[in-house]
């Protein structure tokens, strides 16, 4: 029986591949399949690809942990890579048992695998963002950073927002889709709690209001969605190194310096939430689904930064709204008097 499963590690690559994508338990996205298969191309097959199930074993791994070395890899990356040689051999399973056919025991050690430590996180200050926000290029670029830091929405969440995802009043922002790194909708989120409602500031719906359109928020002259990476190099760069995710931290940080209501600092950002010993607590708590509730708490907590881009300040004529006591209302300008436009009933309804 066993004699049958000791295939070859590249063949059980493959099968492992297929497999793992159907399976009921955490299957690997779609979009990771290169970054395995390359993985496997580059660094694994060629010392190991060969060689039966039953033939795998620390030593002749060590070419694998040397050539990823020699290529400069990441320690991060080099045990991610070396994790899918682990899974690939615990894949095969002795039918009779429902084991791993081939047991392994992996000595780190001797592999002389780097550990992993954690990296530097880099997080936006307020003199940032403001000055990103001044320095903005074009329109896109302004709103991209100002959803980023009045939300921490992940960017591929952010480049995946259409407008019918903005509530009428701009106020909330629901999170149901993003675009991977190929340009692609995917409904898929990186966790469960990632398909939430992020409720924004009076003075970021007043913008949402002036540009509100329809189809993707952000998109290309030709209409289809960003690429992080493209605009990471073409628009962040410019103004500070690190990725997207700083506007993440500065996010957290500062609902955090506000005391947030953890029910909803936990939503918002699509975390799991909570803390050892309140996992009951929060199962019980349903303030999330409090829309009112929530719009007061990030009314509250604010943004922590001035929009410095003066409002209606945009290449082409558009509605201009102001935040009132009453809500949020449309404004206009006759002789150098402002004027305040009448409701129309669904304005009315909102406010």
């Amino acid at each position: 029986m066993l004699e049958e499963l000791d295939v070859c590690f590249e063949t059980a690559a493959k099968n492992w591949i297929e497999w793992a994508q159907t399976r009921s338990r955490r299957p690997i996205k779609a979009t990771s399949v290169p970054t395995v298969e390359s993985a496997l191309k580059n660094y694994i097959n060629p010392h190991i690809g060969s060689l039966r199930l039953s033939q795998i074993h620390n030593g002749s791994c060590r070419p694998v942990v040397a050539a990823m070395k020699k290529a400069g890899l990441s320690s991060s990356a080099m045990n991610s890579y070396f994790n899918i040689i682990k899974g690939i051999c615990k894949s095969v399973i002795d039918p009779e048992t429902g084991e791993p056919a081939f047991p392994k025991k992996w000595n780190a050690a001797f592999l002389d695998m780097p550990v992993v430590e954690h990296a530097k996180q880099p997080c936006l200050t307020k003199q940032q963002i403001e000055e990103m926000l001044r320095d903005a290029e074009t329109d896109q670029e302004f709103l991209l950073y100002l959803v980023l830091a009045a939300t921490g929405l992940r960017i591929g969440e952010a480049l995946g927002l259409e407008w019918r995802h903005v509530s009428d009043d701009c106020r909330t922002i629901t999170v149901e889709q993003k675009i991977n790194r190929f340009g692609e909708i995917e409904r898929s989120l990186k966790t469960k709690a990632g398909r939430r409602e992020v409720d924004v500031d009076p003075s970021v719906a007043v913008y949402l209001m002036e540009v509100r359109e329809k189809g993707l928020i952000f998109r290309t002259r030709e209409n289809t969605p960003h690429l992080a990476g493209n605009i990471e190099r073409r628009w962040l760069r410019v103004h500070v190194q690190g990725s997207f995710h700083q506007f993440r931290r500065y996010r957290n940080t500062w609902l955090r310096a506000q005391n947030a209501q953890p029910d909803c600092l936990h939503f918002w950002m699509g975390h799991k939430g909570g803390e050892r010993g309140e996992a009951m607590a929060e199962l019980y708590s349903k303030l999330s689904r409090d829309r009112d509730f929530r719009l007061r708490e990030s009314a509250r907590c604010g943004l922590g930064f001035e929009i410095k881009r003066p409002v209606g300040n945009t290449r082409h004529e558009r509605r201009q709204f102001a935040v009132t006591p009453a809500g949020i209302r449309e404004v206009r300008y006759e002789g150098g008097r402002k004027v305040w436009c009448r409701k129309s009933r669904k304005q009315a309804a909102i406010a």
